[in-house]
Parts: C-alpha cells; structure tokens; sequence
C-alpha cells in the first residue's frame, strides 16, 4: 500500500508530537507519525519530567526560556494540564571541581536574565525538611523551575495535532528510508509506504539505528536511568524544591503522593537497549538518599522502573537538516532534557520547515558539528 504526505515523523513521543502540532499550526495539513510501538511508550512515558533553566549552555538556557512559558499556558492552548509543579531546582555543590563549572553557570544566568541565585548552605537546608547540609559548598536554586507530567504533555500535543489533520499510527515500526538522487523520497513502515520530500528523526534513543536506514550515522546512544517511587512520606511537606545532589546525581522530587528518587548507576554505559530494572542497585540510591534527607527512613519503596537518556558526545541535541540528505531533519539526542525542551523544539524545527529558518539560531545544535570537533559540553546534566 502506498499514501503520501508532506512530511513523515519518525517517534511518537512528546518531540515528535509536539512537531507534529507545530507543523499543522504553521499550515502543514499532510503530516504523518510513525511510532514503532505505542504513543509515548519509549522515553516519554518513563521521564521524571524535570523542567529546568538551569543549564551550562546559552543554547539549552535559551530552550528552556522558550519552552517554560508554554508550558505555563499549556492547558489554555492545549486544552490539558501538564501538572506544572515550579517549586524550584535546588542544585547542592558538594564537591570543589563543580565549584567553578557553576560559578560559570551563575554569571550565565545572570547574563541571560535567568531568575536563579546562589544559596547558603544554611539556606539550602531551610528549603527542605531533615535535609544535611553540612558537607555542602553552596547551592542553587531558580523557583521557575520544577516539574511536570510527560504523558500529560503528549495527550495535549496529539489531541490538538489530530484536530488538525495529523495522521498518528501506532505499531509501525519503520524498516526503510528511500532515497532518489539525494532526496527523500518515502519512508517504509510495514507493508505501507509513505512518499514525501521530508522525512524528521524523532525516535529518542533508537534515532542512531533510524538515521542508518537513510545512510547518516546519528551519534545518540541509549543510557538506562532508573527511577524509585517511596509509600507516603511522612515528615516532608506536600511540595519541596526539586532536590539535586550534583556530585553522585542523585535527584528527588514529589510524586504520586510519596517521593520520586532518581541517580544514575555508574556501572551503566551508553550502547544497551536493557531498560530492565537493576534491583541491586537500589540499596545505593536509598543509602545516599537517606544521607542526604533522613525523615525519607519513615517510609518505604512502592515502585521502580528504568527507562533512556537519548545521550550525544556533548549532551545537546541534534535539531535541524541533515548534511547530504535533502529533506532529511532530526530532533532527537536531548540527553535527558527532552520533555522539558519539547515545546521550544517542536515550535522551531516546524520554523525551519516551513519558513526555511528558526526564529532561535540553532547552529550549535547543527549535525555537522561533530565532524567538526565544534562541540560545547553540558556540564549540568545528572
């Protein structure tokens, strides 16, 4: 069988739905989203859903100032709440080599009017109940930072994209990307394929394996990040800052009515497609986090699961065309910020698409950088 469209996604989570929504809005009626398995089922779906302003980088600084102020009138555009929690990023220095990486970060944000200051340790523990301070340099905190509900964002993008004309087809795992001269020619799911001039990677950790059916190797890598959910939580409040122990990575937060403990499992490395969860690792992370805040000792762990960071050499995406592939674009390779920075790519990439440029310069996140060797590392990433 064979259809037609302006343009195909490849990834059915938040990015990819919010290009969608974006493309639509700017005109773009013939708009087709293959997902490979269900709507949000890959690294949407299991995300902490972090949003933040405090990066390293002017360009993630800049995404984020794009993408906090939609998803503040989310539900009055999108017609669904996101569940924005903007209690704050409480960042704890602990250790004298990230002194001065955020010290940096300080002057940048002041720089680029970002709302974030430096804390006392004394302070810092003000900010949270039963939390240990004594080892902590300083702190940061930005109170227009917080959290909010992925799988929210993404019913929102694919409800008002389908009023629009967005076709969203679920389990259509893409097996070929077809070229002629150069050009994109179609995109094959299935039995079905899809002729069209433009064909954009969306597809989160599995972007390198869809950019080689087009000939381009994308440099993104899966990297598994497990997450923990506590029973009740008796002796913290209803809302705290989300809390982040820079050093070790180790990140908590409220949820569901207990608390959410993230940290990333050093033995871990980018390349494997196991999102099963390491129970073995889960006595580190209660011991750190019960070192860090001790009334977390009253409850319990009720849950856990593991999902991706979609990581690239320098922690920054890959938003825009593709050098060599006419019609080819990418949006994938977010490293962990990809929910939070949905808004602001979805709404240039569809700039780029449809009026030939983006109204932010999106250079630094350009493919041909890594080839180049013209590459700014994200030192704020846990």
């Amino acid at each position: 069988m064979t259809s037609s469209a302006d343009a195909v996604i490849i990834g059915g989570g938040v990015i990819g739905a919010s290009i969608a929504y974006h493309l639509a809005r700017r005109g773009m009626r013939r708009v087709v989203v293959l997902e490979r398995d269900r709507l949000g089922s890959g690294s949407t779906s299991k995300n902490a859903g972090g949003v933040r302003l405090q990066f390293s980088t002017e360009i993630n600084v800049r995404l984020s100032q794009r993408s906090i102020p939609k998803l503040e009138s989310f539900a009055d555009e999108m017609g669904v709440d996101p569940q924005l929690h903007q209690v704050g990023y409480l960042f704890l220095i602990t250790e004298e080599r990230d002194v001065a990486p955020f010290e940096r970060s300080l002057e940048l944000w002041a720089r680029l009017d970002v709302p974030a200051k430096r804390l006392t340790p004394r302070e810092a523990g003000a900010l949270v109940p039963s939390l240990v301070v004594d080892d902590v340099r300083f702190a940061t905190i930005c109170m227009k930072d917080g959290y909010v509900d992925p799988s929210s964002m993404l019913r929102g993008y694919v409800a008002r994209a389908r009023e629009l004309g967005v076709i969203f087809r679920e389990a259509a795992p893409v097996t070929a990307i077809e070229r002629d001269h150069g050009r994109i020619a179609s995109v094959r799911a299935g039995g079905e394929s899809v002729a069209c001039e433009r064909a954009i990677v969306a597809a989160g950790p599995w972007s390198r394996q869809v950019g080689a059916l087009a000939g381009v190797e994308l440099p993104i890598d899966p990297l598994r990040r497990h997450v923990f959910i506590t029973e009740a939580a008796p002796g913290l409040p209803a809302e705290f800052p989300l809390t982040i122990e820079f050093a070790t990575g180790l990140y908590l937060h409220r949820e569901s009515g207990g608390v959410l403990l993230g940290m990333a499992d050093p033995n871990d490395r980018p390349g494997s497609f196991d999102d099963s969860v390491n129970w073995e690792f889960l006595p580190r992370v209660v011991e750190r986090a019960l070192a860090r805040v001790p009334a977390l000792e009253h409850t319990s762990i009720r849950t856990g699961w593991a999902g991706f960071y979609e990581d690239t050499p320098d922690k920054h995406p890959i938003v825009g065309a593709i050098d060599g592939v006419d019609g080819l674009f990418c949006a994938a390779g977010f490293s962990g910020h990809g929910v939070m920075h949905a808004p602001a790519a979805g709404e240039l990439l569809a700039e780029l698409i449809v009026d030939g440029r983006a109204s932010l310069d999106l250079r630094s996140l350009r493919y041909s950088r890594f080839a180049e060797g013209d590459l700014a590392v994200e030192h704020n990433v846990i």
